[in-house]
């Protein structure tokens, strides 16, 4: 069983909030690999989902109601929390220049976690291998499908 850090991206759907990058087709792929892999998500991420959801002028307020109840009470997701050690890694990032706090948190707590993280994000990708860090923990739900 392989444990997944989903980034806010594949939090979205769930409460009805369409991802352009997340269509049905990685909808299914998820799907198909959800008895191979344990999903795990931050309440970080609704830091960013609050924020998106408040933009949104198309929110209907009783499917992200529903959304938020399956996330935190059906038992299909397990959830994390940084570490004072992920904190610190996700401060280092954004010293050395990601501006995306969220991302990394998220990255950083998969990290300390020693789980892979489920990210859309090829600039994250792309600052990790360029900063030194390990990149090979951020991976695409192709990735996924293939690794389990």
């Amino acid at each position: 069983m392989r444990d997944v850090l989903l980034d806010t991206s594949f939090i979205l759907p769930t409460l009805g909030v369409e991802v352009k990058e997340v269509g049905r087709e990685e909808i299914e792929a998820m799907k198909g690999v959800s008895e191979k892999a344990r999903f795990w998500c931050s309440q970080i991420s609704f830091v960013e989902i609050l924020g998106l959801l408040a933009k949104s002028r198309n929110v209907d307020r009783h499917t992200v109601s529903v959304g938020i109840r399956s996330l935190l009470e059906s038992g299909r997701y397990g959830w994390v929390s940084p570490t004072s050690e992920a904190l610190r890694l996700a401060l280092e990032l954004r010293i050395k220049g990601h501006k995306d706090n969220i991302d990394n948190i998220l990255y950083s707590t998969a990290c300390e976690s020693k789980i892979l993280f489920l990210s859309l994000d090829s600039e994250l990708k792309s600052f990790l291998r360029q900063s030194g860090y390990d990149a090979s923990i951020v991976i695409g739900i192709r990735d996924l499908s293939k690794m389990v």
